[in-house]
């Protein structure tokens, strides 16, 4: 994947003039969290922060208007606290029915984003624009423990304090749309601000979850066009 992305920018700066390209590096923070469609009575969360760094493109389609593109290293966390109802539970090997409980886990996923969008030039400072964005998922990790739970019809079976682990069941592939706003501090030094909303689900369907996770993060970004 990495070594696509460096052909493809190879490409763009062969065939393009600077009058026509700028581009440079980017680094800053998210912030968000994978939000549920539904809203689970009960839950709550707190938002991951986390670094972000990659390359930055813009083309000039017109004299004020812009196609944006990019490739980052980008890492989403959040934590959560949820109760939940599953038909089944596995608890050292044995699959008991109809659990109920407590799960407090977290995400911790590692992607490889790529926007794309259009942006427009208000003035020569400030810069709006939106468009979409793809994220390949590097590493996944969706863990943390089962408390205050009850298993079987008749609530016969204790479990608490047992580790949760649904990491196998995050998808590869996150495709959303992302809109931002770019200010110029100097001539090549711009400060960044992003929205990303997932449309794909973060989690696959299973059994135990049904309801799809959307990525929702905000971005800010300082950033330097060679």
């Amino acid at each position: 994947m990495f070594r696509f992305l460096v052909v493809i920018c190879g490409l763009v700066l062969s065939f393009t003039s600077k009058a026509q390209l700028d581009y440079g590096i980017e680094i800053g923070l998210n912030a968000g969290a994978p939000i549920p469609s539904k809203k689970v009575a009960g839950a709550k969360g707190t938002l991951g922060i986390s670094p972000i760094a990659g390359l930055a493109l813009s083309y000039d389609i017109k004299r004020n208007l812009q196609l944006y593109a990019g490739a980052y290293y980008d890492r989403k966390q959040a934590s959560y606290h949820s109760p939940v109802h599953y038909p089944y539970i596995v608890v050292s090997g044995d699959s008991i029915d109809s659990f109920s409980g407590i799960v407090n886990g977290r995400f911790n996923n590692k992607y490889i984003l790529l926007p794309l969008g259009v942006r427009y030039r208000l003035n020569k400072n400030i810069h709006i624009g939106g468009g979409t964005y793809f994220g390949y998922l590097l590493q996944g990790a969706n863990k943390g423990l089962v408390t205050e739970g009850t298993a079987g019809y008749n609530g016969l079976f204790k479990i608490d304090d047992q580790i949760f682990d649904e990491s196998k069941n995050i998808n590869k592939l996150d495709v959303g749309l992302n809109c931002c706003a770019r200010f110029y501090v100097l001539k090549q030094v711009y400060l960044q601000w992003q929205i990303n909303y997932g449309i794909t689900s973060v989690t696959k369907k299973t059994d135990n979850f049904k309801d799809k996770t959307h990525n929702t993060y905000t971005y800010l970004n300082l950033g330097y066009t060679f």
